[in-house]
């Protein structure tokens, strides 16, 4: 068995400069920062430009990150000026030269304190108890020595075993009407929706479940987005060989496979 992944036979690779992938190996970022850092890589040398406007809930489902931090982390970057804007606060973004980069240390080494061990000694083996005066010749003999392992142990009480509580699952209920009147709002050039049957529903449930990101209705009104941004989805490229073009239909977004490649961006320019 080998490591050593052939090109050719693979779905395609993203180039990195040798000293950036050194400097992201040894820069003090948290892994939260590394993994937008990564995303936003993948978003622009992978697609040959040196700066893309990315959406946040395209890097959240990269990432595996929620939504509500990556703006947060993106402008943590920035800051560390790790990653630059071309332009104002909704401008393409880009990785920085490494030249550039001020990341806060993050991580300090502390002295390891030398551990102490405390020893207690018993020395409980034998108790002395009263004896039983029988008689008074043995009132001189007021205490006698009792070997204490001979005693009778004292049993704990027993505590009933407690029963296991059946916690409620808090991932909130999809939203399969308040989904579908977005993509009618944001795509009306698109097929219309007339009825919403058990099968789009069950797609939908799939991937509201699939990941904490994808259960926010503002994901959806992004990716939604995107694909009205996406000149072949939405039926603005000629067909081959003179067919009519494509137009993507809702059950084709909610599919499995093809709702990954909306997201990862292989229907942009």
């Amino acid at each position: 068995m080998t490591n050593i992944v052939q090109l050719r036979n693979t779905g395609g690779f993203t180039r990195m400069d040798n000293e950036l992938y050194e400097a992201l190996i040894g820069a003090d970022l948290s892994g939260r920062e590394l993994r937008v850092a990564l995303a936003v890589h993948r978003f622009t040398a992978g697609y040959n430009t040196e700066t893309a406007r990315i959406p946040a809930a395209t890097i959240a489902s990269l990432a595996n990150l929620a939504r509500e931090n990556v703006s947060r982390i993106i402008g943590e970057l920035i800051r560390q000026r790790v990653l630059y804007r071309a332009g104002g606060s909704k401008a393409p973004i880009g990785i920085s030269p490494v030249s550039e980069w001020k990341i806060d240390p993050k991580h300090e080494d502390k002295k390891a304190k030398p551990e102490t061990t405390l020893s207690v000694k018993s020395d409980t083996s034998l108790v002395s108890f009263p004896t039983h005066i029988k008689d008074s010749k043995d009132i001189n003999s007021l205490t006698g020595v009792v070997d204490a392992e001979r005693q009778p142990e004292q049993q704990p009480a027993e505590v009933p075993e407690a029963k296991p509580v059946r916690q409620k699952s808090s991932m909130p209920a999809c939203p399969h009407q308040a989904i579908v009147d977005l993509y009618h709002e944001i795509l009306p050039e698109l097929p219309a929706v007339a009825i919403l049957n058990d099968t789009r529903k069950r797609h939908l449930q799939s991937r509201w479940r699939e990941n904490a990101v994808h259960r926010d209705l503002d994901f959806w009104r992004e990716y939604f987005g995107m694909v009205k941004a996406s000149a072949f989805l939405t039926g603005k490229v000629a067909g081959r060989m003179g067919a009519k073009p494509f137009r993507a239909s809702f059950d084709w977004l909610i599919n499995a496979s093809n709702f990954v490649k909306v997201v990862e961006g292989n229907y942009h320019a």
